[in-house]
């Protein structure tokens, strides 16, 4: 507990830095939104694209740790069957889950590397 605060401070510059480099993205690329209020600790720095899948593999074979925490909803999980939802039936809650990409995101994490990880992104996505 005694490294917390510093840790959190590391992932909020490594939040608001991601944020800044991917702006210019913004057709292509949903950036987390952030409620005035609000102070993250940036477990997960979660972006949306309607290409997740392909920019995940890009990502992986570039040697970039990106992931999908939350890939199945929670109301199409099997644990939730007997309340009868259907692919369908939550189709905003489906669009997130299918198009969320966890970017790499720890205190650790030097510019450096973040670098690489922004740089690979832009070669996917053409720039």
């Amino acid at each position: 507990m005694r490294h917390l605060e510093a840790w959190t401070a590391a992932r909020r510059r490594l939040a608001a830095r991601y944020t800044e480099l991917l702006a210019d993205y913004h057709g292509e690329i949903v950036l987390p939104f952030v409620h005035a209020n609000a102070a993250p600790a940036w477990h997960l720095y979660v972006i949306r694209t309607q290409q997740r899948d392909a920019l995940l593999d890009h990502l992986n074979r570039s040697g970039i740790g990106a992931g999908i925490h939350y890939p199945t909803p929670l109301h199409l999980q099997p644990a939730y069957a007997d309340l009868g939802y259907v692919r369908g039936a939550l189709p905003v809650t489906e669009e997130v889950a299918d198009t969320c990409l966890s970017l790499p995101i720890f205190p650790e994490m030097t510019d450096a590397q973040q670098d690489s990880v922004v740089a690979a992104i832009r070669t996917f996505l053409g720039d």
